[in-house]
């Protein structure tokens, strides 16, 4: 029997084992006894592994941090599959469904996590259940390896994985875009602030995460001020003193071109109004001397750079400022000619120019993989063998799930262009795109381990 015609006689098998996984709300959380991640994500990794078993994988958990499902039950795995059960939280009264159930409409699989990444990691093990199935003999074991704890951005999951397991030669996580991608700039968080000598600033407050533009910030200032009609921004009088609301556009870290920022965008509006005092006027300077409105390549930190994996982009997004004390954050996506030393001497030096100090920063090196490698040629030609459609290698400025594993690369399953609404309300997947990317997956197993 041919995969295609296999996974088309089992695709309601696998609508409802998808339905298994999206009825659990794995939102990865606090340590509860024996679940590092909170007990919804262990019983999500309990049902993967029960689904998995039921398929006749060889199946592990390793702590409940991650577990694992090997095609054979012997044998080194070659192949490493990567995923997570784990999954956003929902505000469920902005969904049209359930957002905990498995909803089929018009040719659409609607529940949180259909496509990020529960509908990926079955499809992955629908290929690998296909290829045996199809009596197709393999050089090697596969292994699919699903996290707890993806979506936290730390992969504390993947991480203790790691101490216990060995890590494949060959790894791909199908927890991105479709055709592939081979480049992940480097990433820096950092952390400044410091005692802060305002007269007419109250406080400044805004920011939600580390990783988006902000949309929205809100200053408290000394007294009634009347202050000049802006677009945006907009004030009110509250107990003898003045509040400003300032609204921006929110965007991804990677992608700060795309928003605008609510920060920068209020700093340079009290500049421009003329009410601040000697301090006050220090502290914005200092602020917009490191982040000038409107700039997003980090140019005033003297790391504006471009090379074949992007340019640099940096973001203001988080404040606080209160009781003269400040503390902000910011984000920074740098490509791979630059590295995360070089990067962080640059920023400390102008941080502590523009008056403040350097409290964290943390970080990861760029990723790259080889375009030419056949382990990526492999994954090319199982695109476009499926699809008919032209297959090549990406950068990003967003870091996978495969960033800190060497050589691994993202492999689907979203489609370019198409919005799911991952991490949103009604988060979706096509029935024909999970169908399309178990063949996918199942042809790259072939071309990769087939005899």
């Amino acid at each position: 029997m041919k995969i295609r015609e296999y996974l088309e006689n089992n695709f309601e098998n696998l609508k409802s084992d998808l339905s298994r996984l999206v009825k659990i709300p794995s939102v990865s959380g606090s340590p509860e006894g024996n679940y590092p991640f909170g007990k919804e994500c262990g019983k999500a990794l309990d049902e993967f592994l029960k689904i998995a078993e039921e398929k006749g994988f060889t199946i592990r958990n390793c702590g409940y941090y991650a577990g694992s499902a090997d095609l054979y039950p012997e044998g080194e795995a070659e192949l490493g599959i990567l995923a997570h059960l784990d999954v956003v939280p929902v505000t469920e009264k902005n969904w049209s469904v359930p957002p905990f159930e498995l909803t089929e409409r018009e040719g659409r699989l609607y529940g949180r996590g259909a496509e990020d990444d529960k509908g990926p990691l079955l499809a992955a093990m629908w290929a690998m259940k296909a290829v045996k199935e199809c009596g197709f003999k393999l050089k090697g074991n596969v292994r699919l390896i699903a996290g707890c704890s993806e979506e936290t951005g730390l992969e504390l999951d993947i991480e203790e994985y790691r101490k216990r397991e060995k890590m494949p030669e060959k790894v791909f996580t199908p927890d991105a875009e479709f055709p592939i991608i081979t480049t992940e700039k480097g990433m820096l968080r950092f952390t400044f602030g410091g005692g802060v000598n305002t007269d007419t600033i109250i406080g400044i407050k805004g920011g939600t995460v580390v990783n988006a533009v902000p949309s929205e910030v809100t200053a408290l200032l000394k007294g009634e001020i009347s202050l000049s009609h802006t677009e945006g921004i907009t004030s009110y009088f509250e107990k003898g003193n003045t509040v400003i609301v300032c609204k921006g556009k929110s965007a991804h870290a990677s992608t700060p071109r795309q928003g605008e920022n609510a920060f920068t965008k209020l700093l340079a509006y009290l500049m421009s109004a003329g009410e601040l005092t000697a301090g006050d006027r220090q502290l914005a300077e200092g602020l917009l001397k490191l982040f000038p409105d409107g700039e997003t390549d980090a140019k005033a930190l003297d790391l504006a750079v471009r090379d074949k994996s992007g340019e640099t982009t940096c973001v203001f997004s988080i404040i606080d400022l209160q009781e003269g004390q400040l503390t902000a954050k910011a984000d920074m996506r740098f490509p791979i000619s630059l590295s995360k030393a070089k990067c962080s001497e640059k920023i400390k030096a102008a941080v502590e120019r523009a008056g403040f100090e350097l409290l964290n920063i943390t970080g990861s090196e760029p990723h790259s993989v080889d375009e030419n490698s056949e382990f990526v040629r492999a994954l090319l030609a199982a695109y476009t063998g499926v699809t008919g459609k032209p297959a090549f290698c990406k950068a990003i400025g967003g870091g996978t799930y495969v960033h800190n594993i060497e050589g691994g690369v993202a492999f689907g399953m979203e489609i370019e262009g198409e919005d799911n609404h991952i991490h949103g309300d009604d988060e979706w997947v096509s029935t024909d795109a999970l169908l399309t990317a178990a063949e996918i997956y199942a042809k790259a197993i072939l071309g990769i381990l087939g005899e």
